[in-house]
């Protein structure tokens, strides 16, 4: 008999044995980590985990809202907090909403609020007046007022162009007259328009233009305002005046050179005729300065020349 074959009788029986007790015959099998088959067909669970097969973790004990991958942990749920999972930090926790209102955590991590009748608004913060129970009674795109729910009655806040308790009177957008410089002003209802004077444009005619704003001159004229022409024309005599008194006084001084020169040149001849009154004959010479020139001249009595 060969080794092998004296051994088989053991490996039987081994196997007979640890059968009935590892319960190799549960169905369904039990996790084969974490648990082990009775005779009775029932998997009996290893320290830390649980369930019908023995696949579930235990968590950590006293564990409120949380779970567990591995044995004895306590991984918290979405809004609670603590090593036990035990304190609540969802929205709702704060209790935001006011005036009875009901809170709803939201998968979000948001809340909201079912308000009690009479309030609203996100938190229900917002007591409901007049305006939001029974309705906006303005008119013509009215905007309700009720002092945020404590007034007891509806007010309205009217447009431009409408008045009355409930804006139901459309005004005359023309009394009184908002056109300046005698412009003429019509009712479009809720607005004006004007119709401007001459000379002046703008939605209330108050600003003023000249002439050339509507371009009068042709093929290629420059119009000018009346201010600016008188300007030009002021500006043109002033130029005319300043040469005037240039020539003036340049006129002015050629006369002044002009007379002295006449009356050097007469007190010239006056000696002349002078000195040939004294002298009988005799040959005289006489120096004459000219204002132009200086030159030389001699005069003789019997020459009887009067002039130079």
């Amino acid at each position: 008999m060969t080794a092998t074959a004296a051994l088989l009788p053991v490996l039987l029986l081994l196997l007979a044995f640890g059968h009935s007790v590892h319960g190799a015959e549960c169905l369904p099998a039990c996790h084969p980590q974490n648990g082990f088959c009775e005779d009775d067909n029932v998997c009996r669970c290893q320290p830390g985990w649980q369930g019908p097969l023995c696949d579930q973790c235990v968590t950590f004990p006293g564990c409120v809202n949380g779970l567990c991958v591995e044995p004895w942990q306590c991984i918290c749920d979405d809004g609670w907090d603590g090593n036990l999972c035990d304190r609540d930090v969802r929205a709702c926790a704060s209790t935001p909403c006011a005036n009875n209102g009901t809170c709803t955590n939201l998968d979000s991590g948001q809340y909201e609020c079912s308000c009690a009748p009479g309030f609203s608004g996100k938190d229900c913060q917002k007591k409901d007046g007049p305006c939001v129970i029974n309705g906006s009674p303005c008119q013509h795109g009215g905007t309700c007022v009720d002092d945020e729910g404590r007034a007891s009655h509806a007010s309205c806040l009217c447009p431009p162009g409408f008045s009355g308790n409930f804006c139901e009177i459309m005004a005359n957008s023309c009394i009184p007259n908002p056109c300046e410089n005698q412009g003429i002003c019509t009712d479009i209802g809720g607005d004006f328009r004007c119709r401007c004077p001459a000379g002046f444009v703008d939605k209330t005619c108050s600003r003023p233009v000249g002439n050339c704003a509507s371009d009068p001159c042709l093929n290629g004229g420059t119009c000018w305002q009346h201010t600016q022409a008188i300007c030009f024309t002021v500006l043109g005599v002033l130029t005319s005046l300043v040469v005037l008194g240039t020539v003036g006084i340049v006129f002015l001084n050629k006369c002044e050179a002009w007379v002295s020169n006449l009356r050097y040149s007469r007190r010239l001849r006056q000696k002349k005729n002078l000195l040939l009154r004294y002298n009988s004959g005799e040959d005289l010479a006489v120096n004459i300065i000219f204002p132009e020139k200086i030159d030389m001249a001699t005069f003789t009595k019997e020459a009887g020349e009067d002039d130079i």
